[in-house]
């Protein structure tokens, strides 16, 4: 009978510790997979960000090479201004001045933190600009000036023509 009721016992027991098993078993499978997913989730969460963070990066890069371009373009402009290479020096000035507004809105507000340098070059752009508008302006007042210093010594010289010619001696003097 002894045995009878170990082989109960034992049975019960085997059960139990079976049972405590699958259990533990089943716990450790449980989290074994939340690792697993939360990690497969993590990974797809930092994929993403990465992605944004590179597809904001290459439209910074395009931004840059965008206003690159525009900032190149317009020092040649500029090297061209009162030089006499070009006929319309206030033309070439007001189209500077569009294309300086131009790569303003192409830095756009929210990029002002990555531009901070074309954003200073702009704005020291406008004062150069200023101040070669105030240059054109002396330059053709003084061409201007030269001009009618030139007529008035042309008249000058007309009137002591005049002035020196006597028609009673029929000779001029000097």
């Amino acid at each position: 009978m002894s045995k009878v009721i170990l082989k109960k016992l034992n049975s019960q027991k085997i059960k139990r510790e079976f049972l405590k098993f699958i259990v533990s078993f089943g716990i450790l499978s449980f989290f074994s997979f939340m690792v697993l997913y939360f990690f497969v989730k993590t990974h797809d969460i930092q994929s993403a960000n990465i992605h944004k963070d590179v597809v904001s990066y290459k439209q910074l890069l395009n931004k840059h090479q965008a206003i690159k371009e525009k900032v190149d373009s317009i020092y040649q402009q500029m090297s061209l201004l009162n030089t006499g290479k070009v006929r319309n020096d206030v033309f070439l000035g007001n189209y500077i001045s569009n294309n300086i507004q131009d790569a303003r809105k192409t830095i756009a507000q929210d990029s002002i933190s990555e531009f901070k340098h074309y954003t200073f070059l702009l704005n020291k752009l406008d004062s150069l600009l200023a101040l070669k508008n105030d240059i054109i302006e002396i330059k053709d007042k003084e061409q201007l000036a030269l001009r009618d210093l030139n007529e008035c010594v042309g008249k000058i010289g007309r009137i002591k023509k005049e002035l020196s010619y006597n028609p009673a001696r029929n000779f001029s003097s000097k």
